[in-house]
């Protein structure tokens, strides 16, 4: 028994509002998780949602995610953010790897925030090896939910949102279940697509060059300052203390940023 692979491990992301938890709920055909108000969140902070079904081929691992809502971040969220990093990086290790990103978003106009969260999940934290998958949620009041995906497919790609494949679907169940017939269609629709991945081999995840990665990547991108600074202590204890890096290691990561921030 020991030997047969895990559920397949899928990361959701998106911004805060867009219906990440009520996402989890349609799957997991029950009230898993809560809605978060954000007032405690840290960006990258991660939830993890063991789902079963009776026929345990469909169980999956959900984490569900703090996503970004502001475009830049001080020194204190870049470091906060990098320790959520890597424990989520660490957890999809221990799993097996990571099946597919299921980018959750309300329909509407590809926002400067939602590009971001894309690039922070998609380029910095998965290194475009993983396959994205778009979630198009709020849709119940569309005469027919796909057609949502033909009018508005041109501008998500044209955007520099180009995933390997979408669902169209409601999230909710409405007032005395007004929705009820589309929640259910949405429900199937996730659900054969989280098979259709699930049945790919793992993205495997490499902590040490992950982590590496998002440390240089999430600084260029959204810290305004150049260089560490004097946060560099900081982060010295950040990695050896609250990320359980080995001292060297630590050393050597910052290195590699300076290194970066000097050919810059």
């Amino acid at each position: 028994m020991s030997s047969q692979p895990g559920p397949p491990n899928f990361i959701i992301f998106g911004e805060m509002g867009v219906g990440k938890s009520s996402l989890v709920n349609l799957i997991a055909g029950d009230q898993l998780a809560e809605a978060s108000s954000g007032a405690q969140s840290c960006t990258l902070q991660s939830t993890e949602y063991p789902v079963t079904f009776s026929d345990c081929q469909l169980n999956v691992n959900l984490f569900d995610t703090v996503g970004l809502d502001s475009p830049t971040m001080n020194n204190a969220g870049y470091l906060d953010a990098l320790v959520k990093a890597h424990e989520l990086i660490v957890s999809l290790k221990n799993r097996g790897g990571v099946h597919g990103l299921l980018f959750c978003m309300k329909a509407g106009r590809v926002s400067n925030t939602m590009q971001q969260n894309y690039r922070l999940f998609y380029e910095f934290l998965c290194q475009e090896q993983v396959p994205l998958a778009l979630v198009i949620t709020n849709l119940e009041n569309e005469e027919n939910m796909d057609d949502w995906w033909t009018k508005n497919r041109a501008h998500i790609e044209n955007s520099g949102i180009v995933p390997v494949t979408h669902v169209c679907i409601t999230t909710i169940k409405g007032f005395q279940n007004a929705y009820q017939a589309r929640y259910l269609e949405s429900r199937k629709k996730v659900l054969n697509m989280l098979k259709e991945l699930g049945d790919r081999d793992p993205c495997s995840v490499d902590v040490s060059s992950w982590f590496a990665r998002m440390c240089k990547k999430l600084r260029e991108f959204l810290v305004p300052t150049k260089g560490l600074g004097r946060s560099r202590q900081k982060m010295l204890q950040m990695l050896t203390k609250r990320c359980k890096l080995r001292k060297e290691d630590a050393v050597h990561l910052l290195q590699r940023i300076d290194a970066d921030d000097v050919g810059a």
